[in-house]
This record gives structure tokens, sequence and C-alpha cells, in this order.
């Protein structure tokens, strides 16, 4: 099946206006009320507003109308419903009860950034200027919204609707906790963890490289130390530098750079993953909020009502 990426994703957040603040800041550009786009894929975050937080819909990118009618026939064959229109259709993942629609959009077309000449030992390649990152100005902006992480009840559940309905594969997991699949060649556009409900863990928006990853994270925990999470670090699964960032409404939003692709999975070589380098290559240590969410008992008490 031809899907490619994230289209878009609507959140359910408590305030809309102090969320869409974070977002302006934090490099996307507004197109609407509570609707904001990056910088090379359009549209793609929708805010809504809703007593608790989470994911209310994940948008997929399709190449072209017979994707749409292979999902459709996928689904019936499981037993799931389709909400057929005009160029998209849409269903609900069953483990999770998140809406995924799917519908006809282009690959993304990003522009590519001004060469970086580093500097090391034995290898001189920028003299007599500073580096470009030390005198650019402005607020990053992010290329394109490249993944989210999900919480999921039932993790064999959620992969054979994402995998065996929708065509996602799966690039690398730690069995039984989280696996981290791609429709593209993205190394992951939906990480899937177990979970005891429906949690949304983060979003993540890609950025040309590390210093960006470092200056968009700096120039937000400087307006608002509190927003600061996790960061600078790099992940060894899937290998980008990370920051993440609290958004008022609660979820966990990063910058991400220098992510893994994959074309073909026999010549990818994931490693064994196991002890920290299941959350990271090298950082500082996860804060206890990042392996489990303050509010995760207030959503889940919601979910059970």
């Amino acid at each position: 099946m031809g899907l490619h990426r994230i289209s878009r994703v609507d959140l359910a957040v408590p305030d809309v206006e102090a969320s869409s603040a974070f977002f302006t800041e934090f490099g996307l550009e507004p197109t609407g009320p509570g609707r904001f786009a990056t910088r090379d894929a359009g549209e793609q975050l929708v805010l809504t507003a809703a007593r608790h937080r989470g994911l209310r819909e994940l948008v997929l990118a399709a190449e072209e109308d017979d994707d749409l009618a292979r999902a459709a026939r996928a689904l019936a064959a499981a037993g799931l419903p389709a909400d057929v229109t005009d160029g998209g259709l849409a269903t609900v993942e069953p483990a999770t009860g998140v809406r995924v629609a799917l519908e006809v959009t282009g690959p993304v077309v990003a522009p590519a950034p001004p060469e970086v000449f580093p500097n090391a030992p034995g290898r001189v390649l920028r003299r007599d200027e500073p580096a470009a990152a030390v005198v650019v100005d402005g607020p990053v902006r992010p290329s394109n919204l490249t993944h989210l992480v999900l919480g999921t009840p039932d993790l064999d559940a959620s992969l054979r609707f994402f995998c065996d309905v929708l065509g996602f594969r799966i690039s690398d997991q730690v069995p039984g906790v989280i696996a981290f699949t791609r429709c593209g060649d993205v190394h992951h556009q939906v990480a899937l963890q177990q979970a005891p409900g429906t949690i949304l863990h983060h979003l993540a928006f890609e950025v040309d490289g590390v210093d960006d990853v470092a200056r968009g994270g700096t120039r937000m925990i400087d307006a608002d130390a509190g927003r600061h999470l996790w960061g600078l670090g790099r992940h060894a699964i899937g290998s980008n530098w990370f920051w993440y960032l609290r958004e008022p409404g609660g979820h966990y939003v990063e910058y991400a750079a220098d992510v893994d692709r994959v074309d073909a999975q026999e010549d990818y070589r994931p490693g064994d993953w196991s002890g920290h380098d299941v959350l990271y290559a090298f950082g500082p240590p996860p804060p206890l909020e990042f392996l489990e969410p303050v509010d995760a008992g207030e959503l889940l008490a919601a979910q059970a009502e």
C-alpha cells in the first residue's frame, strides 16, 4: 500500500490558546485558529479544545486513489469499518480508539539546507568566518511532522492494524515493549508502545540538523524554563538527535534531526537493544516524567469513565 508519511494530526488540548502560543514559538506557522503548518509539509497540526489531552485523529498520506481502494479492501477483510469519502477514508484503530484517516497527499519536498563546513582536527573546511549556526537569528522552522509515539493497551492488536492492514513495516523493536514502524523511508512514523491505556507520548518535528535541535531547545527554555523535559541527546534506536519539551496541554514535543532512513530492511542492521540504549545512546539521563507522564493516571481514569 502506498502510504508514505504522516499528513497531519488532530490533538485534543484543554487550552487551545495556550497550546497555540507554544507551537507558534516552537516554529510552526499558524494557518488559522488552532491550525499550524510546518515549513515543507503544509498544514500538519490541528488543536481541538477538550477536557483531556490526547490524539483525536491521525491522518496518513497515500500516494494515489488506488491506495485508498486497497486500504478499504484490507479493512473489510479485517472486519473493520471504513468511512469512505471523496479523496479519503477513515476508520478507528481498535486497540486505542484513535481515528485513523487516509488521504491522497504528495511527499514532503524540502529544499536542501545550506551546506555546513565543520572544522575538526586534521580537517579544516571553514576559515576566516564563524559557523553559520552561531549567527543565525529567529526561530527554528521545523520541516515536517516526522513521527509520533502512541501508547496502546494491546500492542499486538495495534501492530496487526498498522502492519497487517495498513502495510506499515517494523524497523526496530523491543518485543513486548515498543515497536518502531514506518510507511515511508523514515525509520519510524508511528512507534507503538505497550501501555495501560491510550496515551500519546510525544510528537516529533524534524529540523535540518543538530544545530537547530540545540538552538530550538535553548530558545524555548530561555523563554520558559518549565518547558524543558529532556535533551540535548541522541537516540540509539533511529539515531536521531533529540530535545523534548512540554507544551501547556501536557503533550511532549520533540525537535528531531538526523533520523535513520531505511529503504531495504535486509540491509539495515538494527542493534540488539537493551539497557539505557533502548532510550538513548548518550545525553543526560531521562527524567522519570519521560518514562511515566504525570497525567497518565488522570488520562486512564477518564478512559475508564
